[in-house]
């Protein structure tokens, strides 16, 4: 009796024994594994364009407004000029301007010209007798149907005199056709400066009232 009880536990033992290995055997490991989303292909860069170089000769027209003291008088005159823009370093020029009452050695203005944030500056000058600094002009370069005006403008404070004037200078490419605007056009932009680039003639060095 005693050793059919013992074989009948050691029976039951060896059942829950096969029961538990069974059990373990069906359970399986699960391993999670994270995954990142897969980076959007990132746009291709753009390429800037490169500002064309600002050097060469220029042909156009300067006015003087907003004027007072000794130059009251003045209010509204204006004059034909021309700009010769050397490059004197990547990005760095040198402009001097005269206009048409100016014989040559003399110039009405002369700056060192700067390329900054897309656009120019001038670092240092002089207009007449007057030292130009930084951020005295507002010098833009924009493109149209006759292709690069420059347009420079400030404010002119006299030194050996009492009075000052806003001024504008519009600038053009010599060679560049103007539109055909009577109170946008050079003095004498028909009977000098279209023979002369009709004729394929270079800028002369000497303006026209020296002849």
């Amino acid at each position: 009796m005693k050793r059919a009880v013992i074989a009948a536990l050691c029976l039951l033992l060896a059942c829950v024994s096969l029961a538990a290995c069974g059990k373990a055997g069906q359970e399986k490991t699960v391993l999670t594994v994270e995954t990142k989303p897969a980076a959007a292909p990132s746009a291709p860069a753009e390429k800037s364009e490169p500002t064309p170089s600002l050097a060469g000769t220029y042909y156009g027209w300067w006015h003087i407004n907003h004027t007072s003291g000794d130059w009251s008088y003045m209010y509204g005159y204006w004059w034909d000029c021309a700009a010769w823009v050397q490059e004197t370093a990547p990005g760095e020029y040198s402009l001097t301007l005269r206009d048409e009452d100016m014989l040559e050695g003399t110039t009405t203005a002369w700056a060192a010209l700067r390329e900054k944030d897309g656009g120019l500056v001038c670092t240092e000058g002089r207009l007449l007798d007057a030292a130009l600094k930084e951020g005295d002009w507002t010098i833009k370069r924009t493109e149209d149907d006759c292709g690069t005006l420059l347009t420079i403008s400030g404010r002119y404070t006299a030194v050996n005199s009492k009075g000052a004037f806003s001024y504008e200078f519009f600038l053009r490419p010599w060679g560049s056709r103007w539109p055909e605007k009577e109170d946008e056009l050079p003095c004498h932009y028909k009977d000098w400066y279209l023979p002369l680039i009709e004729a394929g003639e270079p800028m002369p060095s000497s303006l026209w009232n020296e002849n």
